[in-house]
């Protein structure tokens, strides 16, 4: 009951239901979307299957009692044609009629449920390992739902700053058309921004609620509409630990079935010895020559061996040489496959390393341009168009800044769930 005490500590420990942390966290959403998926019942369900499976067996190796009973009628019987003065030899009928109690006990099976135990602990094992893998996917939907919600969190962070500014310039030129030193288009051009910003943050804000109805449905929770988004940080990835995918360790398994069922083969050549007794009661018994009904038993030891099956076994096991072969290209093609994955990750994280740094550069650049020209708007030499335009440029430098950084940590994320360390 290992699966059935690891719930109990959770639900002990809180971490099942537990409070919803603000910020929210990416390993939060991963630990509590994998304590709250149907999937995760199926282990504990998969080992009682197996486990009825193999007290089964085991009962193979108890004595078997099996109760028998026939009536028939037969068209001819045997008959003794001999003359022998004062010998009578009875006419035996064509009815018979018999009830047994057969016991046989297996002494010897050629290792037949010891190999299959075996073989039914690998295939709970590589069931199990099956649902590691679907897990597993599960982590990159929490991922996508998760950063698609962050990045929605901070444009919106952004866009409420740009309605702020454009807010405190209308402040301003509304004051300077009021004394006649502004033309009032200038005043409407900044409206018509705010009236666009604000449905812009209505957009972001609609599907920012989508996001954390998906985002609940996985944590079993019912989410605050305000609650923050947490960025990951991640430390820098190792490139020379080992990958460590679930489904590199289901194919290890595959393989380790595989053994285990070729291992199967053996019994099929191998001598069974078995003990048996039979007690009955019927018509005739054991004396063919009576017509009474009577009591009988017979106890012994049976022997069975099939030494030559026509190569039989010998094509089975190289269809399991076959198979191993087959599992072992299978994980070699996902090896490389997740090699090439890796480095288009490595890569990823270094560009956007690069862009975070001239992110930095430009943002410092387009402030100082954009306060040049407020200072002009309030002068009057500019218009609230070309204020606009700094002020955006601006604002979409910030919001670049802002993707590659979410970026970045989407990458390094990937990174970690392409490699299997979660725990880096």
């Amino acid at each position: 009951m290992k699966i059935k005490s690891i719930f109990i500590v959770l639900i002990s420990t809180g971490l099942l239901g537990a409070e919803v942390p603000d910020p929210l966290t990416l390993d939060f959403c991963q630990e509590q979307a994998r304590l709250n998926y149907p999937l995760t019942k199926q282990s504990e369900l998969l080992r009682l299957a197996a486990d009825q499976k193999i007290r089964n067996l085991t009962t193979n190796r108890l004595p078997q009692l099996t109760v028998n009973g026939q009536a028939a009628w037969q068209s001819d019987v045997t008959q003794i044609s001999i003359n022998l003065p004062n010998v009578s030899i009875p006419t035996i009928d064509k009815d018979s009629y018999k009830l047994t109690l057969d016991i046989s006990e297996a002494i010897y099976d050629g290792g037949a449920v010891s190999r299959q135990k075996t073989a039914e602990r690998s295939a709970l094992q590589v069931n199990q390992q099956n649902l590691e893998v679907e897990l597993h996917k599960l982590r990159e939907r929490i991922n996508q739902v998760f950063f698609t919600g962050l990045q929605l969190q901070e444009n919106k962070k952004l866009l409420t700053v740009l309605c702020d500014e454009i807010q405190s310039r209308l402040t301003v030129v509304e004051s300077g058309v009021r004394n006649g030193t502004m033309l009032a288009s200038n005043a409407d051009v900044l409206r018509a921004e705010l009236i666009k910003t604000d449905q812009q943050l209505l957009e972001i804000e609609l599907g920012r609620e989508s996001v954390l109805e998906i985002l609940g449905e996985y944590l079993k929770q019912t989410l605050p509409t305000q609650i923050q988004f947490a960025l990951p940080v991640f430390t820098e990835p190792d490139d020379t630990l080992a990958i460590m995918r679930p489904e590199l360790h289901l194919l290890d398994l595959q393989t380790r079935q595989l053994d285990a069922n070729k291992a199967l083969l053996s019994v099929r050549i191998m001598p069974k010895v078995a003990l048996f007794g039979q007690l009955g009661y019927g018509r005739p018994g054991l004396n063919m020559l009576s017509n009474d009904f009577d009591t009988f038993s017979m106890f012994g030891a049976r022997l069975s061996w099939t030494p030559w099956n026509w190569n039989q076994v010998r094509r089975d096991r190289q269809w399991f040489d076959l198979q191993k072969n087959i599992v072992q290209t299978q994980k070699e093609t996902f090896e490389q496959q997740t090699r090439i994955l890796l480095q288009k990750d490595r890569a990823e994280i270094r560009k956007y390393e690069a862009l975070i740094q001239k992110d930095d550069e430009i943002i410092a650049l387009r402030s100082k341009i954009t306060r040049t020209v407020a200072a002009q708007l309030e002068s009057g030499v500019v218009t609230a168009t070309d204020y606009l335009a700094e002020l955006n440029a601006e604002t979409q430098t910030r919001i670049n800044k802002q993707f590659n950084l979410i970026r970045l940590a989407s990458a390094q994320a990937a990174y970690l769930y392409d490699s299997g360390r979660y725990n880096q």
